[in-house]
């Protein structure tokens, strides 16, 4: 008897069955109403399966004595001749008092069962199982399995509420259209996003951002066509940010992006011009290609110390400022310390706007032996801005959008290849420069070498290739093997920027021509950089010291044993005419720097 097992008596059961109607914690519901269950027809173990697919699976599986440990949890399928798969697949209760020798509860040494299907809005989800470790002697009662049936219906009761409250909560915290978390939810994670930030000591951008023109294409298209732009805006806007940055709907045709754990400014002209690209893609839309863009408004907290509503305020009023400068762009609340931000973002299109206008040209700055020869020529894409301010090529490679990035190349050799048929190739070899991403072009190599001839008219003509040297450190197999192609080219590779901070594995490791290294005014960084330029030398490769543009610069420089040297100090930049004039009065003493 259930007694005799140190079972409590079948009124606690009952007892139990009723404080189930005041439990409100829907875990605690089940765990216990199983409990329940089992106590009533006297069972050792008691689960609960859910049909979430197939094979089935437990939601626990429990011993009732707690002096018992809680067995293995039993494998589940809605295929086999155990009570469980049965009840399955009959709806109905079963009892079997053994079980086949291959079922699930057979193996883990059970001897009886009972399962009872579980109804969640009419249909069967799963199951309560109640296990005995031996044969019960007589099976439940009418009376018990009736109790149980109860307690099973209530626990589906209790499970379609569950579901239906985590719909309702999920409704009211989703933007119905977009999916999006709404405004009840951003205002929460604003808050929280504020505090986090002054713990952390770390920025949080409130980005508001609106749809251009939005208002006359749902007025031509109507609101079915609009919603549709809303939900690809929002698709895209989704997959721009980083898995820790928020997107929520904030009304409208209105988005509100929260970008936490900023540390460095990039990190939000990064995501901002990955969002402004995303959007500017065309939108199949009735049967015509839309090309929609949106316009940003951005303030940072603490730089921007206040609550979250003004918070979005400022953003709101900075969004405008986009606007009223003609849209598809992002502004700074301008009270927030943004002002390199700002600057930034406005260099960038003033950059993007001398590209398409063709205002870039080539300046070239000789490089000179240690007897002050001319050794060599650097060409460089430029930019002279209306103030006479130059922007150097490689600032417009950092703020650049990708497609302008990638056209630097193309344009520099096309622009150096003009100015060499008009003025004659330069008589020492002629460097330029390449970026990390150019490491993996196959077609390079035989590219830069077809351009030398076309240049030169000859192979005899020397081209010198700068690449990053942090780039060469992160691939140094993608790195020789570049080189090896170069050099079967009659092509050279240097190492550009060397600071000695990724050390001088990935150099040795690279069939180099030399290397190139800016003096460094800290002592520390001095002396390393001397004993890496010893290293070099050691080497075989080539020591080319550049931005050598000052006096100190130049006596820091010549503590590095350098072969070749570049800076105003030796020779300033000059445009192809003046580089042409330069290099004839030089021509008594130019020669080729040697191999």
């Amino acid at each position: 008897m259930a007694a005799s097992k140190n079972f409590p008596s079948p009124p606690l059961a009952e007892q139990l069955f009723h404080e189930l109607a005041n439990t409100l914690d829907f875990d605690r519901f089940f765990f216990n109403a199983a409990r329940a269950a089992g106590l009533a027809v006297g069972a050792d173990y008691a689960g609960l399966v859910r049909c979430h697919g197939d094979p089935l699976r437990y939601e626990f599986f429990f011993a009732l004595d707690p002096g018992h440990e809680d067995p293995p949890t039993p494998e589940v399928s809605r295929a086999g001749a155990g009570a469980l798969a049965r009840a399955l697949a009959l709806g109905e209760t079963v009892y079997a008092p053994e079980d086949p020798p291959a079922a699930p509860a057979s193996r883990l040494g059970l001897a009886a069962q009972l399962a009872v299907p579980m109804r969640v809005a009419g249909r069967v989800d799963g199951a309560l199982v109640l296990a005995w470790r031996h044969r019960p002697r007589r099976p439940p009662t009418r009376r018990r399995l009736r109790l149980v049936e109860a307690m099973v219906a209530f626990m589906g009761n209790a499970s379609y509420r569950s579901a239906v409250e985590a719909a309702l909560t999920c409704d009211a915290r989703r933007d119905p259209l977009t999916g999006l978390p709404n405004r009840c939810v951003l205002m929460d994670r604003l808050a929280h996003g504020c505090r986090r930030a002054a713990r952390d000591d770390r920025l949080l951008v409130i980005a508001l951002l609106d749809v251009d023109h939005f208002k006359g294409i749902n007025d031509e298209l109507g609101h079915e066509a609009g919603d549709h732009l809303l939900m690809t805006v929002a698709e895209r806007l989704a997959h721009s940010v980083r898995l820790a940055d928020t997107v929520s709907r904030y009304g409208g045709d209105e988005f509100v992006i929260l970008m936490e754990d900023i540390t460095h400014l990039e990190q939000i002209e990064a995501v901002i011009d990955r969002i402004l690209l995303a959007v500017r893609q065309p939108i199949p839309l009735q049967g015509r290609t839309l090309s929609v863009t949106i316009s940003a408004g951005l303030t940072i907290y603490p730089f921007d110390d206040q609550p979250p509503d003004v918070l979005l305020r400022h953003a709101d009023q900075a969004m405008y400022e986009a606007k009223r400068a003609g849209g598809d762009r992002y502004h700074c609340f301008e009270r927030t310390n943004t002002a390199r931000l700002t600057e930034r973002a406005q260099l960038r299109r003033d950059i993007e706007t001398a590209l398409s206008h063709e205002l870039w040209a080539p300046r070239y700055q000789p490089i000179l032996d240690r007897e002050g020869h001319p050794a060599g020529v650097e060409a460089r894409l430029c930019w002279e801005r209306p103030d006479g301010t130059i922007v150097r090529e490689e600032m417009a490679s950092e703020l650049s959008a990708g497609p302008a990035r990638n056209d630097f190349l193309d344009r520099l050799l096309a622009a150096t290849r003009r100015d060499c048929a008009a003025y004659g190739p330069p008589p020492v070899p002629l460097h330029i420069n390449i970026h990390a991403a150019d490491l993996y072009d196959r077609r390079l190599p035989s590219r830069l070498s077809d351009w030398r001839d076309e240049v030169y008219g000859t192979r005899d003509g020397i081209l010198v290739v700068e690449v990053p040297d942090d780039a060469l450190a992160s691939d140094p197999q993608a790195g020789a093997r570049l080189a090896l192609a170069l050099r079967a080219r009659g092509l050279r590779l240097v190492a550009d920027q060397f600071q000695g901070r990724e050390g001088l594995a990935h150099i040795a490791a690279t069939p180099l021509h030399g290397v190139k290294c800016r003096p460094a005014a800290d002592a520390t960084a001095a002396r390393l950089l001397r004993a890496f330029a010893a290293g070099m030398t050691t080497l075989g490769l080539a020591v080319y010291v550049d931005g050598v543009d000052t006096i100190p610069r130049r006596m820091a420089a010549d503590t590095l044993g350098w072969n070749y040297g570049q800076g105003l100090v030796y020779a300033p930049e000059l445009d192809a005419p003046t580089m042409a004039r330069w290099f004839k009065t030089a021509v008594a003493s130019a020669r080729l720097a040697p191999d």
